[in-house]
C-alpha cells in the first residue's frame, strides 16, 4: 500500500522524519531498527518513520544526499511478507526522484497484526 505523506528534514541533525498518520490514527508504540525509528497505531499499522543520519542513508541506498535539501514529496510504501517488513520511500525533489528500501524483521507486535 502506498500513501502520500507529511515530512520534514532537520538539517542540523541530519533527521528525516515522515508521517502518515490520519487524524483518527493514534501513535501507541515505537521500534527502532538501526538508524530508523518506526511510529506504530494499536493495531500495528506503520504511520510514521523518522531516519536519523539521513545523509549517510540515503548514500548507502545510492541516492545522492543533496536531495534531502529539495524535497518535494515523499510516498511510503509498507508490505509485510513472512516475518519480514518492507518498507519503502518514494521520494522526490525540483530535480530528482529517489527510492529508498528498508526491510527489517518485525516485532512482535506486527507479527501477529
Amino acid at each position: 500500500m502506498e500513501k502520500k505523506c507529511k515530512f520534514s528534514y532537520n538539517e542540523i541533525d541530519d533527521t528525516l522524519a515522515v508521517s502518515c498518520r490520519e487524524e483518527n490514527e493514534n501513535i501507541r508504540e515505537t521500534f527502532m531498527f538501526d538508524n530508523f525509528i518506526f511510529s506504530l497505531t494499536g493495531k500495528g499499522k506503520i504511520v510514521g518513520i523518522q531516519i536519523k543520519d539521513s545523509s549517510k542513508v540515503f548514500e548507502e541506498s545510492n541516492v545522492n544526499p543533496s536531495i534531502l535539501g529539495d524535497l518535494k514529496s515523499i510516498n511510503m510504501i509498507v508490505a509485510k511478507k513472512d516475518n519480514c517488513l518492507f518498507v519503502g520511500l518514494a521520494i522526490a525533489s525540483n530535480t530528482q526522484t529517489a527510492n529508498i528500501p528498508i526491510r527489517v524483521l518485525m516485532p512482535n507486535s506486527l507479527a501477529s497484526s
